[in-house]
């Protein structure tokens, strides 16, 4: 069994990015200093010390499963039911791969190995069910990200993603940009207790951290070095910005 397996997400259809519907590309698959935006995110999973990376593909997966050929191995989400879903669809190819899971976004692509491997550090020393990155933004309501929810004690009991947030919740500048280390042996046990009450209605991996605090685990989240490091990819705009950051470090 290994350490870590990584679980990118990447079946969305990218129909903000540009193009005719019905004949876009998956989102992932554009390209970002010229490759592929998943590409840069299985090379910084790779780089940060993980070599197990199970893709979570859906839309015109053909094209993600041709670039990549056996590089990686996926599992599929034939319908968008949500970022919950999207992990449980990887359920049968990942569990009894590894130890813990790595989740994140395929159109995250911006985070540096260095940091995920001290999120990996943390978790290591720590030992908690759930390890997470977070953000703090200047003007969390522009991008508009999931809060992560404190207590009194400075302990993360959840997050609210930004269109289920109340008006003091939305002040919250923490925020959530998607990726976890997991507890694989929790994850499989609980993933199936996600259900779609929220205004979305959709099944939230967010609401994990929930479920976690419930049964009294401990849940931990560290920072990004900086702000551009939590960005996501779902415009040309963002596109373009992204690889003005990929570019400022020399890749």
């Amino acid at each position: 069994m290994e350490k870590y397996a990584a679980i990118i997400l990447a079946a969305g259809k990218g129909t903000r990015m540009g193009g005719a519907e019905g004949s876009e590309i998956p989102k992932v698959m554009y390209e970002i200093v010229g490759e592929p935006i998943i590409r840069h995110s299985v090379t910084l999973t790779r780089k940060a010390g993980i070599q197990r990376i199970v893709l979570v593909v859906g839309y015109k997966k053909e094209l993600i499963e041709n670039y990549f050929g056996n590089e990686v191995e996926y599992a599929i989400q034939n319908k968008q039911l949500g970022t919950g879903h999207a992990v449980a669809c990887a359920k049968s190819v990942v569990k009894g791969m590894s130890e813990s899971v790595i989740v994140f976004y395929g159109d995250n692509p911006l985070y540096k190995p260095e940091t995920i491997q001290k999120l990996i550090t943390l978790y290591e020393k720590e030992k908690p069910t759930v390890a997470m990155l977070s953000v703090h933004f200047d003007d969390p309501m522009f991008w508009a990200f999931g809060r992560i929810i404190r207590d009194e004690e400075g302990e993360v009991v959840g997050i609210v993603e930004h269109k289920d947030c109340d008006k003091e919740q939305l002040k919250i500048t923490e925020c959530n940009p998607g990726f976890y280390i997991f507890d694989a042996a929790w994850l499989w046990d609980n993933i199936a207790k996600l259900d779609t009450e929220n205004a979305q209605h959709e099944l939230y991996l967010t609401d994990m951290i929930y479920l976690a605090k419930e049964q009294g685990k401990r849940i931990v989240a560290m920072p990004v070095s900086e702000e551009s490091e939590a960005l996501g990819i779902n415009t040309k705009e963002q596109l373009e910005a992204a690889g003005e950051v990929l570019g400022s470090r020399g890749r």
